[in-house]
């Protein structure tokens, strides 16, 4: 049960971050005349590069800091990459806090 609820959390916080990014484009693309990609396949593509930059970071600091990270974690029934997790998880949240801020400013 705790398995399917955290698969549930990460679905949600996924389509809740594709969602802020969709929205944090547009408005920045107000001024454009035309979009030639789709708002939801940039948003992907941002996310994906975005994690993929915070990941290869993260291994590059692992490695010149001389730290021990685990080569494997599980996680729920999965075998991960603890740094690919962790920057995974970083990214989905990213948007969201950009959007809060935005809100307070």
């Amino acid at each position: 049960m705790l398995k399917i609820f955290i698969l549930f959390v990460f679905f949600l916080l996924f389509i809740f971050a594709v969602k802020t990014k969709i929205f944090l484009n547009r408005q920045r693309q107000k001024d454009l005349p035309e979009i030639t990609n789709s708002p939801v396949s940039q948003a992907l593509t941002q996310l994906l590069g975005v994690a993929g930059g915070i990941y290869l970071s993260l291994v590059m600091l692992a490695a010149f800091l001389g730290i021990e990270v685990p080569e494997k974690v599980f996680f729920i029934n999965l075998v991960i990459d603890p740094l690919a997790l962790f920057s995974l998880v970083i990214t989905l949240l990213q948007p969201l806090f950009i959007k809060a801020l935005q809100k307070f400013y």
